[in-house]
């Protein structure tokens, strides 16, 4: 076939904004797709959880505006992902009402392909009573309790869906919970082209210009990328003349979020990069052939999310400057967290069951954690966080002022003030924050091949 051009205009819908004359300008390239991602789990199971978006609405509507836009310049496929940031039913409102919003203000029209990737409850308990679920990337099957404990349970779906969306003939398609390079891969693989190549393009193009570099001066902080796709090689770019591409660059996104940077678990199977070759072809350009796609050989399976409140969470932050609290600090957390089972405990309430301390020191191990090589250093100064998560908002707020005072007055070694050992960063000093959620569902489901467990509907918006 000929050649196939799609287009990534940033790296997650909402977050860092797209370029719009950028945007505009890459229709040059004669777009024959655009896609986008909307969402990730990066940021943490709260979002799903809690049903909430990850981004601003003003910045999503400011994207969504410019894509919906561009329709005008040339009709082209249009897949958004994991609508919402999380991909739940939630999140699809969410986005689809800032998406009927930005319609009425242009004065048109759009059809949506909404795809629902939330799965019933009831379905999956039914299946848990004929089959094993296993884990994802951990050795904890599926349970009942799991199901029943989260509040949403999405399913990452991959190309196949998203190709029966775009076969509606929709204006656009806004997809549920998706798979990040199956949004690119879709309208290429629909028109023809090689899914391992579709696929591997999609990798590249996910995370927007991260795989180009800027030129000295640039003033565009994110461009669009472009994949030309033909046969069983495509083409990367950035889209504007002041990023370009390179080997390395290109190579880098591809070890991004990875345990294995050639072989990629996908919904379906598996993305096989280990004999593809990259090329640079101009200064801007970079050429990758031979990725290929190998199906799942025992069934075609998805990703489950899904997640539960764990409890309502309080933080104490405060910063140390005296070498001998830094040197002491687990000694002192020890400390605090004895005085505080020994408060509470009275009242029939456990640590690490009915509630939970977590004490975090930013300057010392807080990003590597066990896993730091420079253990021996002290720094000067250090930021210190204590973070309780209780049944309730009011018990995690008592547990947390209770125990502040473990850290700001007790006399560890080396002690030379007779006052606090902490300097308070906020007053009051303890914050109410957001309910604290965990990953309960993170499991691999064999699904029929037709994706028929996800309906699409299409909607009009404006």
């Amino acid at each position: 076939m000929s050649k196939y051009n799609i287009m990534s205009p940033t790296s997650c819908m909402g977050l860092v904004g797209i370029d719009e004359e950028a945007y505009k300008g890459s229709f040059r390239y004669g777009l024959d797709a655009v896609a986008a991602d909307a969402g990730s789990l990066d940021p943490g199971p709260y979002y799903l959880g809690a049903g909430m978006p990850h981004v601003p609405a003003f910045q999503m509507e400011n994207d969504c505006r410019i894509m919906m836009e561009g329709l005008s310049i040339k009709k082209t496929p249009m897949v958004m992902g994991s609508a919402g940031g999380s991909g739940g039913r939630p999140h699809i409102r969410w986005q689809l009402d800032i998406m009927d919003k930005v319609a009425k203000k242009m004065g048109k029209k759009f059809s949506v392909a909404v795809i629902d990737t939330t799965l019933d409850k009831d379905y999956l308990k039914e299946r848990l009573k004929k089959e094993s679920i296993p884990g994802c990337q951990h050795d904890h099957s599926l349970t009942e309790k799991d199901v029943d404990d989260a509040t949403e349970i999405v399913a990452q779906i991959g190309v196949e869906a998203l190709i029966k969306g775009l076969e509606t003939g929709a204006d656009i398609v806004l997809a549920g919970r998706a798979n990040d390079n199956a949004c690119f891969a879709a309208p290429a693989v629909m028109a023809g082209c090689e899914k391992g190549v579709a696929l591997h393009a999609g990798k590249i193009l996910e995370c927007g210009s991260a795989s180009g570099l800027p030129y000295p001066g640039s003033k565009i902080m994110r461009t669009p990328m472009i994949a030309a796709l033909e046969g069983n090689s495509f083409t990367v770019e950035p889209a504007t003349d002041d990023w370009y591409c390179t080997i390395r660059s290109v190579s880098g996104h591809e070890f991004y979020e990875r345990t294995h940077p050639q072989i990629q678990a996908e919904p379906g199977g598996i993305l096989d990069m280990s004999k593809s070759f990259k090329t640079q072809v101009s200064e801007r350009a970079v050429k990758i052939t031979g990725s290929e796609w190998h199906d799942d050989p025992e069934s075609y399976k998805v990703k489950l999310e899904g997640a539960r409140l764990v409890g309502y969470r309080c933080l104490f932050m405060a910063t140390a400057r005296d070498p001998n609290f830094i040197a002491n600090r687990e000694w002192v957390f020890n400390y605090a967290r004895n005085r505080i089972a020994a408060k509470f405990e009275p009242m029939g309430l456990t640590m690490g069951k009915d509630y939970h301390v977590i004490f975090r020191v930013y300057g010392i191990d807080a990003a590597m954690g066990p896993y730091e090589p420079m253990k021996n250093d002290i720094p000067h100064e250090a930021g210190v966080s204590m973070e309780v998560v209780a049944p309730t908002q009011e018990l995690a707020h008592e547990i947390a002022y209770f125990g502040k005072y473990g850290l700001v007055w007790c006399n560890y070694t080396g002690r030379t003030t007779i006052s606090g050992n902490v300097a308070y960063t906020y007053s009051p000093s303890i914050l109410s924050i957001e309910p604290a959620y965990e990953l309960c569902v993170h499991h691999l489901l064999p699904i029929p091949a037709d994706q028929s467990l996800f309906p699409i509907k299409v909607v009009e918006v404006g």
